[in-house]
């Protein structure tokens, strides 16, 4: 079966939330984004979607400035976690923004959440920094680490 990436509008916000939500829950976490902020990124950032059967599976969230883009957030379902979805999420929405001249993409993450950091080293990020103390846990804070990968057409 063959994933199309669609573009997300506010109507798509509800669902983005409690993907969201599921995906950024302790340990990841103190809880993902309302579906009032995920409208406010459908207007003003570049917000796409894979569905599954139907529904919203998983979904990215890009802002982009000038040459730069920055990942805001990726999430998925439960349901389809380690399905190679985020791979390809991440590989589909590289394309447009090589098209309008994108030529850096960025993205942080926390540094205890080895699973999407071996997905993101995977797929050609490296890493370029750390912030201390970024990310608030149940049990303290976690350091965010940033990374960055160069597009070309």
């Amino acid at each position: 079966m063959e994933t199309v990436l669609r573009e997300l509008t506010a109507r798509d916000a509800r669902e983005m939330a409690d993907i969201h939500a599921q995906s950024f829950a302790p340990p990841y976490g103190t809880g993902g984004w309302p579906a009032l902020e995920m409208a406010t990124h459908t207007q003003k950032d570049t917000c796409c979607g894979v569905d599954v059967e139907g529904q919203l599976a998983a979904f990215i969230i890009i802002s982009v400035a000038a040459d730069q883009a920055e990942i805001l957030t990726i999430a998925t379902v439960i349901a389809a976690r380690r399905t190679g979805l985020a791979r390809e999420i991440l590989r589909l929405s590289t394309a447009p923004l090589i098209t309008r001249g994108v030529v850096d993409l960025f993205l942080e993450v926390a540094e205890d959440n080895a699973a999407a950091i071996a997905l993101y080293r995977s797929t050609g990020f490296i890493p370029m920094g750390r912030r201390p103390a970024y990310y608030r846990r149940a049990g303290g804070r976690v350091a965010a680490l940033t990374l960055s990968k160069k597009l070309s057409p």
